[in-house]
């Protein structure tokens, strides 16, 4: 009694002090598409930005071409995965019966894993560890005895749930990450979210998106976009276009179609971002006519920051889907482009419509990075 009593007179440590006493942080992010691995980058900048001495291992099989490129190398990187996600063919087509193999080999070596985790945790002295959203370090790190955050608009089992309700073969997996899950110390909800009540304790946070640092003017004149001309960002981590469909976009006058690898594009209407060191993807967000691409987390979050329109396509049953396209459709000028239509290369119906929708002034708050980094070291 006398201990607690001599505690309460100290003041609150400010979160330098805090960091000090927790300076080693592991952060999982699963492979699953880019949207996670951008917006985890995103509050890790914010961590390290407003806690220097925080030391992150970043746990993850993501590429590290996509580390490099958002924090120039100042992480520490774990080449472990410990979630499936979706086993895709490309951006938008996934393979159901591969991912339920691979969700089940997950499941068969889960005690193997949490061995190694908490193995892990005890050599380099983590002390909390952040998740979006693999689940499984969740076990883990309840095991060891240390706090567990997570980060996301949705968790697995909501994402499987949906395949279960016609393949009983699936409702066991739910049911082991729903147990995995309510070992989450504290879940930071996101907008566009499904369900995450599996977690026990939720606290919403605004959305994550990265900014703009140059204005729309000035990377167009970057980009050597003419003033008569439409830009066009095609977002996809793969898309596979035949010299036919290739064709067809060269035969859209007046408009410029802006790329990253690992696409590549061969007509003479598209440019690769590739060798602009100068600028950001956000940067080209914002100054973009519009952005093609299938929903997902973190190109949404980008428009919505910027207010840049959309068009968008199918991406086959994925529950987040839905949700996506409502908050779009609130905030944004959209088209909807058929994926026959995407694949083939007839894609100027939609841009004929999506020159017609008025842009929106933003109307979402975007600073959710550094709400979550707040909230992670104030946790601490």
């Amino acid at each position: 009694m006398q201990r607690n009593t001599e505690i309460g007179l100290f003041a609150k440590p400010s979160i330098m002090e805090m960091t000090k006493r927790h300076k080693r942080l592991a952060y999982y992010v699963t492979p699953h598409g880019l949207g996670h691995a951008v917006r985890s980058l995103e509050v890790i900048r914010h961590l390290l930005e407003q806690a220097p001495g925080l030391e992150i291992t970043l746990v993850s099989t993501l590429p590290e071409f996509i580390v490099e490129k958002n924090l120039q190398g100042l992480l520490a990187i774990r080449k472990k995965r410990l979630d499936v996600g979706l086993v895709q063919h490309d951006s938008l087509r996934f393979d159901l019966a591969a991912t339920l193999n691979e969700l089940e080999s997950l499941y068969h070596d889960r005690e193997a894993l949490l061995v190694e985790e908490i193995e892990f945790f005890k050599t380099e002295k983590i002390q909390a560890i952040v998740c979006d959203i693999p689940f499984l370090p969740f076990t883990a790190a309840s095991r060891w005895g240390i706090p567990a955050i997570g980060i996301s608009n949705f968790t697995w089992d909501w994402i499987y749930q949906s395949y279960a309700d016609s393949d009983p073969r699936w409702l066991p997996l739910v049911r082991w990450i729903q147990e995995s899950l309510r070992a989450c110390t504290l879940f930071l909800q996101l907008p566009m979210s499904g369900d995450c009540s599996a977690c026990p304790a939720i606290q919403p946070v605004p959305l994550v998106a990265r900014q703009a640092k140059k204005r729309p003017e000035e990377i167009r004149r970057i980009l050597g976009i003419r003033s008569d001309q439409k830009a066009y960002l095609v977002s996809f981590a793969a898309l596979e276009l035949t010299d036919e469909a290739q064709d067809r976009l060269q035969g859209i006058i007046g408009s410029i179609f802006l790329y990253n690898r690992p696409l590549t594009f061969r007509f003479d209407r598209s440019r690769c971002l590739d060798d602009l060191d100068t600028i950001s993807y956000a940067d080209v967000v914002s100054a973009a006519d519009g952005v093609i691409t299938k929903p997902g987390y973190g190109i949404v979050a980008d428009c919505l920051a910027h207010s840049t329109p959309m068009i968008y396509t199918d991406r086959g049953l994925f529950p987040e889907y839905a949700v996506l396209v409502r908050e779009m459709e609130k905030h944004l000028a959209t088209t909807y482009l058929p994926s026959q239509d995407l694949y083939s290369g007839r894609w100027e119906s939609a841009l004929g419509k999506l020159k017609d929708e008025p842009r929106r002034l933003p109307t979402v708050a975007s600073n959710g990075a550094r709400v979550c980094a707040q909230r992670i070291l104030e946790f601490l």
